[in-house]
């Protein structure tokens, strides 16, 4: 089948579904606007009610501020010169004649009419010769760069279908579920009322209340007390704030990728600029804008403010409200992340690379005292939030614990009376870092004790049995050299037995020049990551382990 045959059998489908359509609810409309006459005493008496508790009161308040302000006025005092006041004249319109309705009719529904037919025919034209405009626009826009330019199209075509049959889709149900809640609820016409809404929801935000209030003024007709109204409006406003809240979020993320707060923005740019259309074609004009952003460069900054996409890294962010001295937002952040997966994948994909972010920017830029003490008094509340483990960890597996990457054997518990000792030697950051790798071992089912490197002295020569192992964060072992060399000395006399291992929180841990300084100065390892030190406890600890850290 070419592609002329197939664009005509598309337009006679869509042209005989919305005959269709239009026949069987027109119908619909017909009968009802035929039964009105018979609601037209329900109608006036709610009418009367109404005026009574709302514009009648309204009306005497109104009375009263217009008899005070005429009493307190100079001008009341003045009268004509026979001394009478002016009578006002007020001029009543006649009767329009039929053929008067007929045109004022037609005025109202010929524009929208004739708006619908030019772009039918438009739509047809492209569709015919969809191939030719497609390469012209390549032409233009591609600039030389044909592959960013098919993948920008290819881009921006994907998200308008999926969010053009998504929006259908939920339309759809939306019309479907009031349908049926309008009938089971005994409303007359409750099929028109779900088609009317349906149609009208691809107006976002006031479509679907637009639809409610016709629904409402229905049951209001049709029924002598205001039960079917009160429940005409329940029902929609429950469809509405599940279908927003629960099904909307999910389907729309996932085909736009807009961020609910530019959706809005755009909904009142594109409706300012070209009224009830610009509403409508408001989230696909911004959803090109922002593919245009994604792979135009000089545009990148669309996609930035109007895209879904984190404006900042997950370790950017982390640095910025560590900074910023924003305690709570870093332990929301550690929530979310625990949620799927451990403590030290957290340390190690986050805590170190802001670590390391830190003192770079620090480099750069001078840092002030005042900020110093925020990052620690943050970082230090989110060691304290990594303490109350059941708090904040999901209930996982024995056996998954460590990635499945990782092949290793999770011991049942370590040996009792074995405890972890872990020691921080340079900056502060030291002892951050040693004090996330308490938490770390913790969270593993480890016993691990923190203990500041000047303290080391309150370990008894020959009574560290119960220590086999010891871990020592250092954050540039090149730079602290000499203090490092001093308490791994401390730290072998005092413990002749255990293992010594040298966490570098800066640099690469592989190194080789700092391998065989820090194998010099005495350690029996060198690790750059929270997740090493979990699998040498682990290898050290297990009962069936007779080696301890490999080589």
């Amino acid at each position: 089948m070419g592609a002329r045959q197939a664009v005509a059998i598309s337009v006679l489908l869509l042209f005989l579904g919305f005959s269709v359509a239009g026949l069987t609810l027109g119908g619909q409309a017909i009968r009802l606007a035929g039964n009105l006459p018979q609601y037209e005493s329900t109608i006036r008496d709610k009418l009367q009610t109404l005026d009574r508790l709302t514009l009648g009161k309204l009306n005497v308040v109104v009375t009263q501020a217009d008899r005070l302000v005429s009493q307190l006025s100079p001008e009341s005092a003045t009268t004509t010169a026979g001394g009478l006041t002016p009578t006002p004249v007020q001029i009543v319109p006649t009767h329009a004649k039929p053929f008067e309705v007929i045109s004022k009719i037609a005025e109202a529904v010929l524009p929208p009419l004739q708006t619908a037919g030019i772009v039918l025919v438009v739509l047809i034209f492209i569709l015919l010769d969809y191939e030719s405009l497609r390469d012209r626009m390549i032409r233009l826009m591609s600039g030389g760069n044909l592959r960013a330019t098919t993948q920008a199209i290819s881009d921006a075509t994907e998200r308008l279908s999926r969010f053009f049959v998504s929006q259908f889709a939920v339309n759809a149900l939306v019309g479907s579920l009031v349908a049926l809640g309008l009938g089971l609820a005994g409303l007359s016409g409750a099929m028109f009322l779900g088609a009317l809404t349906a149609v009208s929801r691809f107006i976002p935000y006031v479509g679907i209340w637009l639809a409610a209030g016709a629904a409402m003024l229905m049951a209001a007709a049709t029924s002598d007390g205001w039960m079917l109204m009160a429940l005409t409006a329940a029902i929609y406003l429950f469809i509405e704030i599940v279908i927003a809240q629960f099904l909307e979020p999910r389907l729309y993320g996932h085909s736009t990728g807009l961020s609910p707060l530019s959706v809005v923005i755009a909904a009142i740019f594109w409706s300012a600029l070209w009224g009830p259309v610009g509403l409508i074609l408001s989230t696909p004009l911004t959803l090109c804008l922002v593919v245009a952003g994604r792979h135009v460069p000089a545009l990148n900054f669309l996609e930035i403010l109007l895209g879904d996409l984190s404006a900042l890294t997950q370790v950017e962010r982390f640095y910025q409200r560590a900074l910023a001295g924003d305690s709570a937002e870093l332990v929301r952040g550690l929530r979310r992340f625990l949620k799927d997966r451990p403590l030290h994948q957290f340390a190690d994909q986050v805590v170190l690379p802001s670590i390391r972010l830190g003192y770079e920017e620090f480099s750069v830029h001078e840092v002030t005292q005042a900020e110093q003490l925020r990052m620690n008094s943050a970082v230090s509340a989110l060691i304290d939030a990594m303490s109350r483990k059941p708090a904040l960890r999901k209930r996982r597996r024995a056996g998954a614990v460590l990635d499945p990457q990782v092949s290793m054997t999770r011991p049942a518990a370590p040996r009792a009376g074995q405890s972890v000792l872990v020691t921080g030697v340079g900056r502060d950051i030291a002892d951050i870092t040693a004090r996330i790798l308490v938490n770390v071992l913790h969270n593993e089912r480890i016993e691990a004790c923190y203990l500041a490197w000047e303290s080391l002295q309150e370990i008894v020569p020959g009574q560290g049995q119960g220590i086999p192992l010891v871990f020592i964060t250092c954050v540039e072992p090149e730079t602290h050299a000499q203090a490092l060399g001093e308490v791994l000395a401390e730290l072998r006399g005092l413990l002749p037995q255990a293992r010594l291992v040298v966490m570098r929180v800066l640099g690469e841990a592989d190194d080789p020049v700092a391998q065989l300084t820090l194998a010099d100065a005495g350690a029996d390892a060198v690790i750059g990551g929270y997740q090493e030190a979990v699998q040498i406890g682990i290898r050290l600890l297990s009962p069936e382990d007779k080696v301890g850290i490999a080589p």
